[in-house]
């Protein structure tokens, strides 16, 4: 599958602003009457935006305005040049331009077009899975166990015995060999990785029987005990029974804060494709 691919908006403006027959365009201002458009002098140039009204605009009006704006791009000279600015993205990846009629499409066909030139692309972009193979390596095995039981990238890497940038370095390593979007998230790469059988379904933490707490009798005189989990402070007082839990795995001291070129739309333009 070919993956789609969008211009610029600044690109894309630039070829539409600089094609020889712009200024001809159907939108423009008519000469002798500059409130209608040139393409048709019985259309208000307002026509390709929605008005700004109280209540909004009533739906067969919004339906006669939107037929008569894109009548009169389809006889337009600029059309497929203006429907590809109308589809380029902003560097953020969005519509450069939202809410008006260009090249002959809604604003909500063209977002419509937007939202499955997305999804296509990212059903590209997706790899495809490595071997098992080459996935069952130690560094990468003790980095899912790891990730199995915490969140923190730090206790991560501490308790897969490596430093952060390594633990890191193997995380997205494994989103990939996975077959994962780059975007895909700590649950979704544990699930894969129990579906190729890296990780038993045990291993993760939704799934593991809650560990009975060892009831501990305090005698004598009230004492202070640390939590090697938490590294809480308990006072127990005489009487009383303290539950702990100590978990056998190596718990981490540290905790922190968690841390287009594009082909056209539109072959028959003659636009390049943005680098």
């Amino acid at each position: 599958m070919t993956q789609p691919v969008r211009l610029d908006s600044a690109t894309a403006l630039r070829a539409l602003a600089d094609h020889p027959r712009y200024r001809y365009r159907g939108c423009a201002p008519d000469v002798d009457n500059p409130r209608m458009a040139a393409g048709d002098i019985s259309v208000p140039v307002d026509s390709w935006q929605a008005p700004d009204l109280d209540g909004g605009e009533g739906l067969e009006a919004r339906q006669a305005r939107e037929a008569a704006a894109v009548e009169v791009c389809v006889g337009c000279p600029v059309m497929v040049q203006c429907l590809a600015y109308g589809s380029s993205l902003t560097p953020k990846g969005e519509l450069a331009e939202e809410h008006a009629i260009l090249g002959g499409l809604t604003s909500l066909e063209r977002h419509r077009a937007f939202v499955e030139y997305k999804r296509v692309r990212e059903t590209v972009a997706r790899p495809e899975p490595a071997p098992v193979s080459q996935l069952r390596t130690r560094q990468k095995l003790a980095v899912l166990k790891a990730l199995a039981r915490f969140e923190e990238p730090e206790d991560v890497a501490t308790a897969a015995g490596m430093d952060l940038r390594t633990a890191k370095w193997q995380i997205a390593r494994l989103t990939t060999q996975l077959g994962l979007d780059k975007s895909a998230g700590r649950a979704e790469l544990l699930a894969a990785a129990v579906e190729r059988g890296l990780l038993e379904p045990a291993d993760l933490p939704d799934v593991q029987p809650a560990p009975v707490p060892a009831a501990v009798p305090a005698a004598g005189c009230a004492r202070a005990v640390q939590s090697r989990r938490r590294g809480r402070r308990v006072t127990v007082a005489p009487g009383q029974l303290a539950f702990f839990d100590f978990p056998d795995a190596p718990v981490p001291a540290a905790r922190s804060s968690r841390a287009a070129s594009v082909t056209t739309l539109f072959p028959n333009a003659p636009l390049e494709a943005a680098a």
